[in-house]
């Protein structure tokens, strides 16, 4: 899921984000507030939260608690090229 880093929260390992979409227009779109936790003692995790604006992460279910498990930092360039990709797709879709 694609997300924006709003806080982090090291000493509960948690992280508060926002999980965002791209419309067809190509805007970044803010779905909802999430909280969620951060495997212990896992520094590179947290690395990439703490200096990322944007980031994809992979979460899983783990005691019935959404965890960030991976995370992956975007850069302004791949964003930006995904919201041509979503233009082209919408646009694609639109012509048939």
């Amino acid at each position: 899921m694609l997300v924006n880093v709003n806080h982090i929260y090291e000493a509960e390992n948690k992280a508060n984000v926002t999980l965002l979409d791209i419309d067809d227009l190509g805007s970044v779109v803010p779905k909802k507030d999430l909280v969620l936790n951060i495997l212990p003692l896992d520094d590179s995790v947290i690395k990439i939260l703490k200096t990322s604006n944007h980031v994809i992460i992979v979460t899983e279910d783990i005691n019935n608690n959404p965890t960030i498990i991976s995370a992956i930092n975007l850069t302004d360039e791949e964003i930006n090229n995904e919201k041509e990709r979503m233009i082209k797709a919408a646009n694609d879709g639109n012509d048939k």
